[in-house]
């Protein structure tokens, strides 16, 4: 059976409701955490399909999450989210090293597009 699982780590709770509601929608099961440690500990419990990750949290952040799941002998792919104005470089240190990135606030259909690029054998509806 596929995997239809998605991680969602986010500080702030609208967030991860919002992102929450529209993946159960799209058929994913989804788990969620707080921050990074969490969600560490939630990917080596569940191994979900796709991880989507703020990238500024407190305790371990997106990208220190991103390192350790894709150090993991059974990385999944990581899609990093930001509302903080990064700069041109850094914006293309995460693409570099992360599956897909997207810019709060972010449009569905973008969230759409990257599940689809990642998941294709989902056929998001």
């Amino acid at each position: 059976m596929m995997n239809r699982s998605v991680l969602i780590v986010d500080d702030d709770p609208t967030i991860r409701k919002v992102l929450e509601d529209y993946l159960k929608a799209l058929g994913f099961e989804t788990y969620h955490a707080t921050d990074g440690y969490t969600g560490w500990d939630l990917f080596q419990k569940h191994r979900p399909a796709l991880v989507i990750t703020d990238i500024f949290m407190p305790g371990i952040t997106g990208v220190e999450l991103l390192e350790k799941i894709k150090a993991d002998e059974k990385p999944a792919p990581v899609v990093m989210i930001s509302g903080v104005q990064l700069s041109e470089v850094e914006i293309q240190m995460q693409r570099e090293r992360a599956d897909g990135f997207l810019d709060k606030p972010y449009m569905f259909w973008q969230l759409k597009d990257v599940l689809a690029k990642l998941l294709p054998e989902t056929e998001a509806k």
